[in-house]
């Protein structure tokens, strides 16, 4: 993992991390490798880990266990909206969650269950993640190229 992150620190590439079980480790390895565009990919760790890797910088993806658990819809509380991301984890989130292959559809679902944790809209959700995912590529010499298509997306 250090030999991949060193080369994201020089390349300057966003890197996008399973965490589980080694959530104290990765936040050593983010901070030693001053990784500057980190992803937490299904985030379930401890709360004190989550509250020192939002400090770090890391943005947060929220899937569809968000529709099922209520250690994650913990976790999605304490996420400020300027590091939130969605994802389906397509297909094989829902096939462990619930014994079926997931579909993209099912991020209306996720992102629908995150406004009413945050208490907002859908349409304030699918703007933060946009704008998030946009901040987050801003400047990418990696995405020059996606960034209108992305942005197109909206």
């Amino acid at each position: 993992m250090e030999y991949f992150l060193a080369a994201a620190r020089e390349q300057k590439k966003i890197v996008n991390l399973h965490t589980k079980g080694a959530e104290k480790k990765i936040l050593e390895l983010l901070e030693r490798y001053d990784i500057q565009r980190a992803i937490i990919h299904w985030y379930s760790g401890p709360l004190d880990i989550l509250r020192e890797l939002i400090d770090f910088g890391a943005y947060f993806t929220v899937g569809v266990e968000v529709l099922y658990s209520d250690s994650i819809r913990a976790i999605t509380r304490k996420l400020p909206p300027d590091r939130l991301l969605t994802e389906t984890d397509n297909p094989g989130g829902l096939k462990w969650l619930k014994g079926k292959p997931g579909m993209p559809a099912v991020l209306n679902e996720v992102v629908r269950t995150i406004a009413e944790i945050k208490e907002t809209t859908v349409d304030t959700i699918a703007h933060l993640v946009h704008e998030n995912f946009s901040r987050l590529i801003k400047n990418d010499p990696w995405l020059r190229d996606a960034s209108p298509r992305i942005s197109a997306f909206y």
